[in-house]
């Protein structure tokens, strides 16, 4: 191998493969993939310590499966190049499936070696929102983890709320604030989910932002929509003020109605994200009477700090997250009796599974297949509400099947108050004039770019979406600080957009013993009641190592960007692409090699059943002074052998899997009976 290293009419394509060959006898074209090593050669001096940092192992192709590796390795002592080289077979589910892209397997593999800084440092290249996402997320990743198919999927929410409590608890170091090289202004309208991800990514490019929330205080409906025992104000306060130290300029009680007077402010793109804060009503008789409570409006009050008396009977109307909300602080207010009315049945609420398990383990009674129909009341106080009998018929647009009145099932509730949380809408009146609106009240924008009717003006969120979940308008804040960078910059702000990332195929889970997933510890049911303290405690640091050391790492390399910090060379580029190259050449020799034969298929044998049944290729590399144990020959329990077998002939010379003899078998036989004996 040295010597056709060095030789000068040989030229050496390693991790390349042959796709294509034309031409004739004396005048070949040969088209061959250089697959993207992610490092650059010329640069690599092979000293390896990209490897020592690197949280992942998988087993050794080189030795056979007897030894493990990390995803950037160097094959074995002698190779050539003695260059490094990375390993990476496409994105893990878990990546792809969240719609802000967030690095989970990177900041997973990190926490399995007890790295939780650095585990952070990975969620914050995507997004600010470590603890909030590890909080209330609808985690669509979890749907999608390949853990799950064996036993359970991976707690990838709660670990990454481990880390953002990680630093909590030991004290966060203040935010070095960035350097604002480019001179275009940036101002963002409102201060949820949206417009501080936005901000967040644009601080980042250089950009100076100002944030402008008409609200007293930033946060939007992370902050005035989601109770306290969920999200506490402290660690939203926290990571809002990570946002603050970067160097965005977060401006309250700022109202915009005028877009032309940001654009007189010298402000040369425009983000809204102010979400959808209107609870939509239902249109019943009655709706308006003393003692209907619209959700919005209701959690808003409770949030703000604002007493808010309830009766001792309350129903909430809605199956979704801001109805469970509702239900539970109701109770946690002191109401007694709390139900929760529905028109479709559980399965189909649209609430996370988990929030409507803990609602009933609080004593929340849940009505499903039943709608309201008019409001009851006496002397304009209401008394109760009618309600009606549902059944599902057909499917709608959503998917879900429609629900259908059951005549002559009305019945009345008696209750004190209602809560309608039955959806949100834009508020139209809240937001800059001159924007456009389709045809369902929320903002107009272009799918791919978001941007308005309005030149340089961008939207996102739930006021484009609709009511979605916080996740969703972080993504959207990500693509609209894609757009007003290129936007300014005088690029196309099309191209290559929507960014697909390729789904990883195949996921070996061979040899990976099932254990169960950690459960989360909750408060005792006890100290909920009058309580808002939160419900959920979050893992401790062993619990949390544990958990993260069952993750697949589906994708191989976890772009934790680790070796990246440590390579002084800087030969590490996890951007590098594969290249097709075309080469002329006289005359092709094909000596790829074969196959061995896989004796796990002979199952009278037990390889791959029972420890110590080596293939001849295994027993090769042990007995390698260059190989996983030095040439020591060893049982996988550490100890010297008493006595070898040397089964011949296996699958050979048997019409069920080779009729033919090798020929070699004999000799390598008696070639591993004589390095036994020695």
């Amino acid at each position: 191998m040295a010597s056709v290293r060095s030789h000068q009419d040989i030229q050496l394509m390693t991790y390349s493969e042959v796709i294509d060959v034309s031409g004739y006898v004396g005048n070949f074209k040969a088209k061959i993939r250089r697959k993207a090593r992610y490092v650059d050669e010329s640069k690599c001096t092979g000293c390896a310590e990209c490897s020592k940092v690197c949280p992942i192992d998988l087993d050794s192709e080189f030795n056979e499966g007897l030894s493990k590796r990390k995803a950037i390795y160097i094959p074995f002592a002698q190779a050539v190049p003695n260059k490094a080289t990375i390993d990476k077979r496409g994105y893990p589910p878990c990546r792809v499936t969240c719609p802000a892209g967030v690095n989970a397997q990177g900041y997973i593999a990190l926490i399995s070696q007890g790295k939780f800084k650095e585990a952070l440092e990975v969620v914050r290249r995507t997004m600010p929102f470590a603890a909030v996402c590890g909080r209330v997320c609808t985690h669509r990743c979890e749907g999608e983890c390949e853990r799950g198919k064996l036993d359970e999927p991976m707690s990838i929410r709660a670990l990454k709320r481990f880390i953002s409590d990680y630093e909590f608890k030991t004290g966060r170091e203040k935010a070095t604030p960035i350097e604002q090289t480019k001179k275009d202004k940036v101002a963002i309208i409102g201060s949820g989910p949206a417009g501080l991800t936005c901000a967040y990514d644009l601080i980042k490019k250089g950009y100076p932002v100002t944030v402008f929330e008409a609200m007293p205080m930033a946060g939007g409906l992370l902050r005035y929509g989601i109770p306290e025992y969920r999200l506490p104000k402290k660690v939203l306060d926290d990571e809002i003020e990570y946002v603050k130290e970067l160097g965005v300029d977060i401006k309250t009680n700022s109202p915009v109605k005028d877009l032309d007077q940001l654009s007189k402010q010298g402000y040369k793109a425009i983000f809204v994200g102010a979400g959808a804060g209107i609870s939509q009503k239902m249109g019943i008789p009655g709706e308006d009477t003393e003692g209907v409570i619209h959700a919005l409006d209701f959690l808003k009050q409770v949030n703000s700090g604002v007493k808010v008396a309830l009766g001792k009977r309350v129903a909430v109307i809605g199956g979704g997250n801001a109805a469970i909300d509702s239900a539970r602080v109701a109770q946690r207010l002191g109401a007694k009796e709390v139900s929760i009315v529905y028109r479709r049945s559980r399965v189909e609420m649209p609430a996370a599974a988990n929030e409507v398990d803990e609602a009933e383990r609080e004593g929340i009674e849940l009505h499903i297949l039943a709608t309201p129909v008019r409001v009851v009341s006496k002397n304009g106080r209401l008394t109760g509400i009618e309600c009606t009998r549902m059944e599902l018929g057909e499917p709608d647009a959503s998917g879900r099947r429609r629900p259908i009145p059951i005549k002559g099932s009305e019945f009345i509730m008696d209750i004190d108050n209602v809560i309608m949380a039955i959806g949100q809408t834009v508020d139209k009146a809240g937001l800059p004039e001159k924007l456009g609106y389709t045809k369902q009240g929320t903002l107009s924008v272009d799918p791919v770019t978001l941007e308005t009717n309005i030149p340089g003006v961008f939207a996102g969120g739930d006021a484009v979406s609709g009511p979605a979940d916080a996740i969703e308008a972080i993504a959207a804040g990500k693509e609209a600080a894609e757009s007003i960078d290129r936007y300014l910059s005088g690029t196309d702000i099309r191209e290559g957009r929507p960014k697909k990332l390729t789904r990883v195929k195949e996921i070996s889970k061979e040899g990976v013993a099932k254990k169960a997933r950690a459960t989360i510890p909750m408060l005792d049911l006890k100290q909920r009641a009058n309580s808002f303290d939160e419900v959920e405690l979050g893992f401790d640091e062993e619990t949390a190592i544990e958990e993260a050391k069952r993750c697949l790492n589906c994708g191989v390399c976890s772009e934790c960007l680790e070796c990246v910090k440590v390579c002084e060379a800087q030969a590490i580029n996890h951007e590098m692409k594969e290249e097709i190259v075309e080469v002329d050449v006289g005359n092709i020799i094909v000596t790829t090699g074969f196959q061995q034969f896989d004796p796990s298929v002979v199952s009278q044998y037990g390889y791959g059943r029972y420890a110590n049944v080596l293939t001849g290729l295994q027993f090769e590399r042990m007995s390698s002074a260059s190989g996983p144990t030095e040439g020591d020959i060893r049982l996988v329990d550490g100890r010297k052998p008493e006595s070898v077998a040397i089964l011949h002939c296996v699958g050979s010379r048997d019409e069920n899997y080779h009729k033919y003899c090798s020929r070699v078998c004999c000799m390598y036989s008696l070639k591993f009976s004589h390095l036994l004996r020695e």
